[in-house]
């Protein structure tokens, strides 16, 4: 008897109450099976494994503790750790299978002859604990680390890569005894330091209510019927909007009257992004008002906008236009979509259940001759030739009034803010971090037979390579060398952990 061997499933101790009755047979390999083609191999595939186990149960109980045994053993249909103590630095990923027997010895006797079969799926045994290894440079200066691998099944290498200086690309290259196991790269080798590259920048962050960075405007360049006669309201309330005119402003002639602020940009850009927060809301049936978005060029010309209008006297009917240049400094209107400015939502995305569900979030972009807009959750895009060369340099926000009605009647609630202004080809920057900054981690891993790869925490494959492959290792001896920028000053901290293997 094997008295002293323990057996485990999972938290289930085996042998607790039972003893195993010979010695376990692990097999020296699973099933192979080869296939070939006129006398050439073609295909070699591992099959699973069965493991079977005698057990000599001695208790008078025995009839109950059959019950133990199966609540025990099969709680569930999931696959648990078959740990055997015999081996006590590795777990197979098993599950019961096939034929059992509970058979008493002799009928006067409280001895069982308990046989039962666990299934291997992987055929694979892993180590209870993972291995470590950390590069370092050797006599050539390069980056590696050596490994020696006892397990028989190779296994995934899981890489954790701390930069301590930017780099534009990491490479890992495996060989095992002679042989390339695998080429990883994340990034370009050509990446230079400090070159200058066209990318996404920020020109003015989310204002948060404070819209220090925004000027009162002399004239509104959408349309300068739209007379600015007074300055635009900045309120405190709901968090602080830009946006109305005060109470007292009365008309000068135009077509509409009222305020508008600007945002002037330090540089003009051709490709102009501005995301932020709309509040558009009657407070009842005939109030009328005019709230208008615009992106002006260097010569005070109008490019592109969209205005929210509600003309109607009697009841709560407005409409939004997006609104195009003609590459003269005309507004032209391309699309027209009818608004009732209630608080809700529906209909209004720019209400005030709107503003308190977080969705009045609007935005706009001019991409060469490209211009996009949002609304409720579709963008609607048009391409305009004579805007193509036009370069965002003002951004205009014009709230007001029509001719002829008082600010008694006008809408109750007109306002933006936590406006967002980007370039989206910005190429005035010269100091771009590279890919990789100091201080990034980046991490490769096998995770539920998935290749993943983490940079920051973050799953992104974005960075890998065509052509990439990840990093493995292989029974035998395995150098792993590590590559990255020329100019990267300092090497990066590279630690690998891997599970070993064995059939």
């Amino acid at each position: 008897m094997q008295s002293d061997v323990i057996i485990e499933f999972g938290d289930f101790e085996v042998t607790k109450f039972m003893d195993l009755a010979e010695s376990p047979d692990f097999e020296l390999l699973p099933t192979i099976s080869n296939s070939t083609i006129n006398k050439k191999l073609i295909n070699s595939d591992v099959g699973s494994r069965v493991y079977k186990f005698e057990f000599m149960l001695y208790n008078k109980d025995w009839l109950s503790y059959r019950d133990t045994i199966i609540s025990g053993l099969f709680s569930d249909s999931s696959t648990k750790k078959l740990k055997v103590s015999l081996l006590p630095n590795r777990f197979w990923n098993a599950i019961i299978d096939g034929e059992s027997s509970y058979v008493r010895e002799m009928e006067s006797s409280s001895e069982v002859r308990v046989s039962l079969s666990f299934l291997i799926p992987d055929a694979t045994a892993h180590a209870n604990t993972l291995t470590t290894a950390t590069a370092k440079l050797n006599e050539a200066g390069v980056l590696s680390m050596e490994i020696d691998y006892d397990g028989t099944v190779e296994t995934p290498l899981n890489l954790k890569v701390v930069n301590n200086d930017e780099t534009g690309y990491l490479s890992a290259i495996g060989v095992n005894n002679g042989e390339q196991t695998f080429l990883t790269q994340l990034g370009y080798m050509d990446e230079a330091d400090g070159e200058t590259r066209t990318k996404m920048s920020t020109i003015f962050a989310k204002d948060g209510g404070n819209f220090s960075k925004w000027t009162h405007a002399t004239a509104f360049y959408e349309n300068q019927n739209k007379k600015i006669v007074t300055n635009i309201n900045r309120t405190s309330d709901f968090g602080r909007w830009l946006g109305g005119i005060p109470t007292n402003t009365t008309n000068n002639g135009g077509q509409w009257y009222g305020g508008a602020d600007e945002l002037i940009l330090p540089t003009a850009t051709d490709y102009c992004y501005l995301w932020g927060r709309a509040w558009f809301e009657t407070g009842k049936n005939g109030q009328t008002g005019i709230w208008t978005l615009a992106f002006v060029d260097e010569n005070n010309q109008f490019i592109c906008g969209m205005s929210i209008e509600k003309a109607d006297k009697v009841g709560n009917s407005a409409t939004i236009y997006f609104l195009i240049g003609d590459g003269k400094g005309m507004s032209t209107i391309c699309k027209t979509i009818p608004l009732i400015p209630s608080y809700w939502i529906p209909p209004n995305p720019y209400g005030g259940q709107g503003r308190d569900s977080n969705s009045n979030m609007f935005d706009m972009r001019k991409e060469g001759q490209k211009v996009t807009f949002f609304w409720y959750g579709q963008y609607y895009t048009f391409y305009i030739p004579e805007i193509a060369s036009k370069k965002v340099k003002r951004i205009q926000f014009f709230t007001g009034q029509y001719n002829g009605r008082t600010t008694s009647q006008l809408v109750s609630r007109m306002g933006i803010r936590d406006v967002l202004v980007i370039d989206l080809k910005s190429q005035y920057w010269q100091d771009i971090p590279n890919r990789f900054p100091k201080g990034s981690i980046v991490e490769t891993r096998k995770e539920n037979g998935m290749n993943k790869i983490y940079r920051d925490g973050i799953a992104t494959l974005e960075d890998l390579i065509t052509g990439s492959t990840f990093p493995i290792i292989k029974p035998g001896k395995n150098t792993i060398e590590f590559y990255y920028s020329g100019f990267t000053a300092t090497s990066p901290t590279v630690t690998a952990t891997y599970e070993k293997r064995w059939y």
